[in-house]
């Protein structure tokens, strides 16, 4: 696990400095503070920062082939390395027991194609020397993130934007889609970042650097493929496949543990883990006056039924006014997502125990947890109302009274009547759009920008003439789930120099959830009912007849108490700091309206001060 970047002069083949290496990677030095590892070979120079999980003294990289011809560096991690090693050792001299090296041997004879044998979390650059190659890949499921810079013919990459942002060749020019993007979700996905020359490496991607040319291209992609299964089959392979994926991302050689709410995943990663003979150390976080968002009751009780080593902390006003603008500058990027600080903070607390924390993202992509695809069954009924009923049902639901508290009837309601009159995978979106574009157009006078719906459009080839449930299904998995909640979870448990994994994202899981019918995912409108029919024997029946809530903060109550001071000072602040860009008098008006209780503008709010926190550092 690591931070890693480099610079390839592929068109001039101009010399490259190792002290041009040393900005980004001083700028991620908390990805790795216990090793650096440095690479200069004419045009092309790499470099990394070391946190140490596997084969701790002799895992240094880069790693390098035989005869020195290859050099490999890796951020993440390979969980079937031990296998492929023996398949390996008969052909080639191994010089460390670490992961990495694997990937050096798999390179040499299978050339990119190495890719489709590795399973796990990563972001790899391949030095070849005697061909003057760059060969850069992201993971399947976009665990690991990496960004790029294609600059009159320079590659510059690197694991944060931040580090990037340390070459003095990169421009800061913003990306006027990207920030409408932002607006409307509250996140920037691939390909774009805020800044206009900065590229999110696409999941399930890879660019080779070259020849005087950089090609990007995909090597996988996720495949609806149903098989007949019946439902006791589905639920034996579940079972099977999420104890192999735990058993491999348990391999480590520092202590590791599991990050804990009360939902379904994360408690079933725990009871795999018991059944496996091991009790970890378990980590939760709640929130002070949290009312319906606490999960602490839900995960003590699981852990009493493992007995596992529990600890929980508790999230305040006070820390989302410390901890936010240190992690927006950190981002680089403003993201609206607050959720992330509570990771941050169970982070934080669990890096004096352990280096490794397993968490149960995922399983709501592949296995159809969220009550979005819910309301898509329902819309398209409502689609066949006629416009007045229509119309009267939105007045309705507008009229109910304003509520924060957890997926509040009168949220659920206003959104779905906002959304169901649209082509279904334009509602699926709409459910959960921040700003319009009307009012982004209003927010950023001076911004150019088309339909942030490009965004999630791009995918929507790959899925033609596909079931509308697994569209949808499609949608989160490749923009949601990386973008939003993987790069979030990344980025903070980094910070802390601790690594983050995600067995449900394992390449079986993954497998199996392209096989298991739509049916058994979603049946009627129970979401992850196939998960929750494998896993019962292990589950506390509370925790199985929760309803899906998502991971979530009290923002709002506290945005009308200990954070509204903080919203009006980042509203001046960024009015002082580009005064023309943004109409701040709308985002004074959003927090009056919020805390007088006439709308609930929790999520734009979150959207609009961390944009303007961003603003501060960056604009």
């Amino acid at each position: 696990m690591c931070g890693i970047t480099g610079r390839i002069n592929y068109a001039s083949k101009a010399p490259v400095r190792e002290a041009e290496l040393k900005g980004p990677l001083f700028e991620m030095y908390h990805r790795g503070p216990e090793d650096e590892g440095l690479l200069v070979d004419r045009h092309c120079g790499l470099g990394m920062r070391r946190l140490k999980i596997i084969d701790l003294e002799g895992g240094r990289q880069p790693v390098y082939s035989e005869d020195g011809s290859l050099a490999v560096f890796l951020n993440g991690e390979i969980y079937n390395y031990r296998e492929l090693r023996k398949e390996l050792e008969g052909r080639h001299r191994f010089s460390t027991n670490s992961d990495t090296e694997v990937i050096v041997h798999l390179y040499e004879e299978l050339g990119e194609n190495c890719l489709e044998r590795l399973n796990g979390m990563f972001a790899l650059a391949v030095w070849d020397a005697r061909k003057e190659e760059l060969f850069l890949a992201r993971d399947r499921a976009g665990v690991k993130p990496l960004f790029y810079a294609d600059i009159g013919g320079s590659l510059f990459f690197a694991s944060e934007i931040k580090a990037l942002l340390a070459y003095t060749a990169v421009p800061r020019d913003l990306d006027g889609q990207a920030l409408a993007n932002y607006l409307s979700f509250y996140y920037i996905s691939s390909p774009r970042s805020v800044f206009r020359h900065i590229r999110r490496l696409p999941q399930g991607h890879c660019i080779k650097i070259g020849g005087g040319k950089a090609e990007l291209k995909r090597y996988w992609q996720y495949r609806f493929r149903p098989v007949k299964m019946t439902e006791r089959e589905a639920e034996e392979r579940i079972e099977a496949a999420l104890l192999n994926s735990v058993k491999r991302q348990l391999v480590s050689d520092v202590p590791l543990g599991v990050f804990l709410s009360s939902g379904l995943d994360s408690t079933a990663i725990v009871a795999m883990m018991a059944k496996l003979g091991v009790k970890p150390k378990t980590y939760t976080v709640g929130y002070e006056d949290g009312g319906t968002y606490n999960e602490l009751d839900g995960a003590r009780l699981v852990a009493r039924k493992y007995g596992t080593d529990h600890h929980d902390c508790l999230l305040g006003p006070a820390d989302i006014i410390k901890d936010l603008p240190a992690a927006v500058e950190r981002f680089a990027e403003p993201h609206g997502d607050w959720t992330y600080l509570a990771m941050g903070r169970v982070s934080a607390l669990s890096r004096k125990d352990i280096t490794v924390a397993l968490t149960g993202a995922g399983g709501d992509e592949l296995f159809a947890g969220y009550p979005t695809l819910s309301a898509a069954k329902v819309g398209r009924f409502y689609q066949y109302l006629p416009g007045p009923v229509q119309a009267a049902l939105r007045a309705a639901a507008e009229r109910l009274p304003v509520s924060t508290s957890r997926l509040s009837l009168d949220f659920k309601l206003k959104s779905f009547t906002r959304g169901a009159a649209f082509r279904p995978e334009v509602a699926h979106l709409k459910y959960k759009e921040i700003f319009t574009a009307d009012e982004i157009k209003l927010l950023l006078p001076g911004v150019e920008h088309e339909d942030p719906f490009e965004v999630f459009a791009q995918h929507l080839p790959d899925v033609a003439g596909g079931r509308l449930l697994n569209r949808l299904l499609y949608l989160d998995l490749n923009v949601f789930l990386p973008y939003c909640a993987l790069h979030a979870t990344d980025l903070v448990t980094m910070f802390n120099s601790q690594e983050a994994r995600v067995p449900f994202l394992d390449n079986e899981m993954m497998d199996l959830s392209e096989e298991v019918p739509l049916g058994l995912k979603l049946k009627g409108f129970t979401t992850k009912h196939i998960i929750r029919k494998a896993l019962r024997k292990y589950l506390p029946e509370e925790i199985l007849k929760m309803p899906k809530k998502g991971f979530s903060m009290p923002t709002g109550e506290w945005l009308k108490g200990g954070l509204k001071e903080f919203t009006l000072d980042s509203i001046s602040a960024a009015r002082a700091a580009a005064p023309g860009f943004c109409d701040y008098a709308f985002a004074e008006k959003l927090l009056k309206e919020h805390c007088e209780g006439r709308r609930d503008n929790t999520r734009r709010l979150t959207c609009l001060v961390s944009l303007f926190l961003w603003l501060k550092k960056y604009g």
